[in-house]
């Protein structure tokens, strides 16, 4: 099955710096089967996989021990055999999309990805002879890449088959003595934990005739930061960031009810207009009427802006311990769902390496449980999630993306039912920046959880007793009990773009809210309003206008009939002498 043979030309691609797609780019499909290799083997250099060895000798791809975390099935991989193995579902834990799909063998990944892109198999378990045997079968020696944690392994495998290509893989501080290890094992490529490379360790492989991949970088920032340095790789659960086109939708387990509109299940909604009424204000009012913060300014000063200076109508100054709000402690910011959103916009007056402590507290408590921060040792401003059994993700944004003096959005999601594992995400100005699958601790498992209970915030600070301290702008804030969507997000910062804050698109038209009929009975006396709510909403109000492009007004004192089946009417006689137009809100 000779299909080409690889070259250090092939390894170039015509690409600055290579894509591999980690478990086939396990963002987008379920890791490690057909159906991910198959999806971005299109955008994709390398595909880096996983090889297992069956209780009757076959290479199988995953990269578990056992089937338990990504199948249907339970137990160790090296203790069944090829066909009780292929009798488990690989696929819709994922997603329902991916039912049926099965654990492939390594004869069907090489073949389902050469010669789109390179397969770049890693050993988990199996011998030297018995990989050199199979690939020798497969008459792929010279059309893959082998690689492995055990440099001895690797100078086994090229003992016995010196035309594999081979790459060692790599944690930890990299020195000269490890690079010498890894050439003397006859590998010439090398794959090293991203966290532990920087131009040093870059400038190090590359004077010793290395090249260097590092793994596993999902980060935009990062990815950036890595191609701006010069690797000649980057492994990474989303290849097409890499590459630099746009990814397929994301597909998720198990996933809830679209969203219906941005207002539903918002918990909480801080507008920042107090000011424009009151610049003394000491309360921050909660557009739902439960969470207000109390403003406190030690320095005396007043902290409300408005006019060109301000983002939306009003906002609110921060300055460190000179000016915060506390938030009233209530059972809504105990969110008891695995999801969770953030929406605000800000205007930094620091970069995170300018703090003068080790954080800058932008919605932030002691207990952590959903937070919004700069952090000054890692350069970044983060979003941090805790789920109810203790689990934490912080992805971030670089410094580098961040500007101060000029008003940014952003946006957090913490989403449980994210594949098996979770995801957290943040944003900027409606652009994915940073997505932490699973736990931190252990990437790639366990974020799913509700999120932690016992929340008490503010905004500035870290809870009412707490410092570090946030100084800059704070416009629009917003917390949902549900993963906003990125389109979602793109609409809430388009919208900011040309001064429309989150409560006008929330009561922007939709087809879910629609007027069916308007009927005069008798002629000319009242109008019979008659409606239909596909939506969530339980009350609505009437509004009226003289001017098709309004401002309507609320009619107050006005419930409609419920008619059943989700229709309703409202009974309502006009008092104007002028033509009246119409729309139904829900509440």
């Amino acid at each position: 099955m000779l299909v080409f043979a690889l070259t250090e030309a092939t390894l170039s691609s015509g690409a600055a710096v290579l894509s591999i797609a980690h478990r086939g780019g396990s963002l987008y499909a379920p890791e490690n089967t057909i159906a991910a290799f198959t999806n971005s083997r299109a955008i994709t250099d390398l595909m880096e996989t996983d090889s297992q060895i069956t209780s009757d000798g076959k290479f199988v791809i995953m990269h578990d021990l056992t089937v338990d975390r990504t199948t249907d099935g339970t137990g160790a991989i090296v203790s069944q055999t090829l066909a009780q193995l292929k009798s488990y579902d690989a696929g819709s834990w994922f997603s329902a999309k991916y039912i049926g799909e099965r654990i492939p063998t390594m004869e069907e990944m090489i073949t389902n990805t050469l010669p789109y892109s390179i397969p770049f198999i890693e050993a988990k378990a199996g011998g030297a002879a018995a990989y050199v045997a199979e690939f020798q079968r497969l008459n792929v020696v010279t059309n893959i890449i082998f690689q492995s944690f055990d440099w001895n392994f690797l100078s086994q495998v090229h003992a016995l088959e010196p035309n594999l290509k081979l790459c060692a893989l790599g944690s930890g501080t990299m020195t000269a003595a490890s690079l010498i290890s890894i050439t003397n094992a006859g590998a010439r490529l090398v794959s090293w934990a991203g966290a532990n490379v920087t131009t040093n360790e870059l400038n190090l492989a590359h004077s010793m005739d290395l090249k260097l991949y590092v793994w596993t970088i999902n980060s935009g920032a990062e990815i950036t930061n890595f191609i701006n340095m010069g690797v000649d790789g980057i492994v990474s659960d989303d290849p097409w960031t890499v590459r630099g086109v746009p990814p397929p939708i994301v597909i998720i387990t198990n996933p809830p009810p679209a969203p219906t509109y941005l207002g539903d299940r918002l918990i909480a909604y801080w507008k920042m207009d107090d000011g424009l009424a009151n610049t003394f204000a000491t309360v921050v009012t909660d557009s739902k009427s439960t969470n207000y913060a109390t403003f406190v300014r030690p320095d005396g000063l007043s902290h409300w802006i408005s006019g060109s200076n301000a983002k939306l109508g009003g906002s609110l100054q921060l300055a460190g311990l000179n000016a915060y709000a506390n938030i009233l402690s209530n059972a809504n910011f105990n969110i008891n769902t695995n999801e969770l959103s953030f929406s605000t916009w800000v205007k930094l007056e620091q970069l995170p390496a300018q703090l003068a402590g080790s954080f800058g507290a932008i919605f932030d408590s002691t207990t952590d449980c959903y937070v919004l921060y700069l952090d000054k040792v890692n350069n970044e401003l983060r979003f941090k999630i805790t789920d109810t059994a203790g689990h934490a993700a912080r992805p971030g944004i670089a410094a580098a993306f961040l500007q101060t003096g000029q008003w940014l959005h952003l946006a957090a999601v913490y989403n449980g039912n994210a594949g098996n594992a979770g995801r957290a995400t943040i944003y900027l100005n409606g652009a994915l920046m940073d997505t932490h699958i699973g736990n931190d601790s252990t990437p790639g498992t366990g974020l799913t959880a509700n999120v932690k209970t016992g929340q008490v915030a503010s905004i500035g600070r870290e809870g009412p007793t707490g410092g570090n301290g946030f100084s800059g702008m704070v416009d629009d804030f917003a917390i949902w009990k549900r993963a906003l969507t990125q389109t979602e997000i793109q609409n809430i910062y388009n919208g900011g773009q040309i001064g429309q804050s989150l409560g006008d698109l929330m009561i922007q038209p939709t087809n879910l809210l629609t007027i069916t009929s308007i009927k005069q009975t008798p002629p000319g006396v009242h109008l019979e309003i008659n409606f239909q709510n596909l939506g969530p909403w339980s009350s609505f109000q009437l509004r009226r206008a003289t001017n098709i492009a309004g401002p309507y007004f609320p009619i107050p004192s006005l419930v409609p009939v419920v008619l059943g089946g989700g229709n309703y009417r409202f009974n309502y006689s006009p008092t104007n002498t002028v033509g009246e137009f119409y729309r139904v809100e829900g509440l």
